[in-house]
């Protein structure tokens, strides 16, 4: 969801690497690696944690070593144009900013990501929101905690043009990092399931401190084996939860993750069973959609699409990610036809 933002699975698999180990691949070497070993990127990734204890580092370091990582790029970029204090405390809660702030950090992301999936994705939820048409919630498996930012961010300036004056709305949407948060009331919670990584505050606030869940990140190898592992998981639960009760819209997931392909496949034999139970019907139609960049093969496309079926997933295809504002107007009937 985050693409272009922060890095992409395997660079950012490749950073960490290359600071545990004190190591220099670059793109075509650290490629080659993952093909000689045939490891995942998560037993990779368990390589460098275990690296950093066994050379003494702290427990906290595996975490800090994410953190720097993940946002580097982005702070860079908002630090050419004297932001990065903003987007660091953004990160952590939007309302902390102060009115100029937060003009210049949405008018950064519109003029220097404005054709991204997240940016694009967060215009939309937050018209759907307005429009009363948003989603029950947001299960995010991302570890960066840019799209809560970002909503909150527009939704500030949208609500202060709307009422001619300066002021913050209530929370459409509110960040769930823990299951023990509970359930917002009047707000659209975004479950970080897999936890989430903030980037420490500016210190410009004397009382700010890091709102984050990175003792819950899943990045590991013995992370996911722990959750494939244990039947009662907050994430499992959450996520079989909405599969079985409402219509998902997958955006910015590969869907390779074994995990989540099992809780889909688990959902899906759940609905046919109650599905049997009151109908005689022998055909279905996949419940679930996943947003997806089309394939230059027709083959390619037709063999994703078929392996989705046992899942309960069908496919929207787009031919580039500016386009997934107008898959939400389309689904959620925000824009009236011509």
């Amino acid at each position: 969801m985050s693409f272009g933002l922060v890095p992409t699975w395997q660079e950012l698999t490749r950073r960490v690497v290359n600071e545990s180990f004190g190591s220099a691949y670059d793109d075509a070497g650290f490629e080659d690696l993952v093909k000689a070993t045939r490891w995942s990127l998560d037993a990779l990734l368990q390589g460098a944690a275990n690296n950093l204890t066994l050379t003494g580092k702290p427990d906290e370091a595996f975490g800090e070593l994410l953190e720097s990582e993940l946002y580097s790029d982005l702070l860079t970029q908002a630090d050419a144009g004297g932001l990065k204090e903003c987007l660091s405390d953004a990160l952590n809660n939007p309302r902390w900013l102060r009115k100029e702030e937060i003009l210049q950090l949405t008018d950064f992301f519109e003029k220097s990501h404005g054709g991204s999936t997240l940016v694009n994705l967060s215009r939309s939820l937050a018209e759907a929101k307005e429009a009363k048409k948003g989603p029950q919630a947001i299960i995010n498996f991302n570890a960066d905690t840019l799209l809560f930012a970002l909503l909150d961010l527009f939704l500030i300036r949208a609500h202060a043009a709307k009422v001619g004056k300066w002021e913050h709305p209530s929370f459409a949407f509110v960040r769930t990092l823990r299951g023990i948060d509970g359930l917002p009331a009047g707000a659209t919670p975004i479950f970080h399931c897999h936890g989430a990584v903030s980037p420490s505050p500016s210190g410009r606030l004397t009382k700010a401190k890091r709102r984050d869940a990175r003792e819950h990140l899943v990045f590991t190898e013995a992370d996911y084996l722990n959750i494939a592992g244990n039947v009662a998981t907050w994430a499992q639960s959450l996520f079989l939860f909405h599969a079985q009760s409402s219509r998902l819209l997958i955006v910015g997931h590969s869907l390779s993750d074994p995990n989540i392909r099992k809780w889909l496949a688990w959902s899906l034999r759940s609905s046919l069973e109650e599905m049997a139970a009151v109908s005689t019907a022998s055909e279905f139609t996949a419940r679930h959609i996943w947003v997806a960049r089309r394939p230059k093969e027709t083959d390619q496309r037709r063999i994703q699409e078929i392996s989705l079926l046992h899942l309960g997933v069908r496919v929207c295809w787009v031919d580039d990610w500016g386009q997934i504002g107008d898959v939400f107007d389309n689904l959620l009937a925000l824009k009236s036809a011509p």
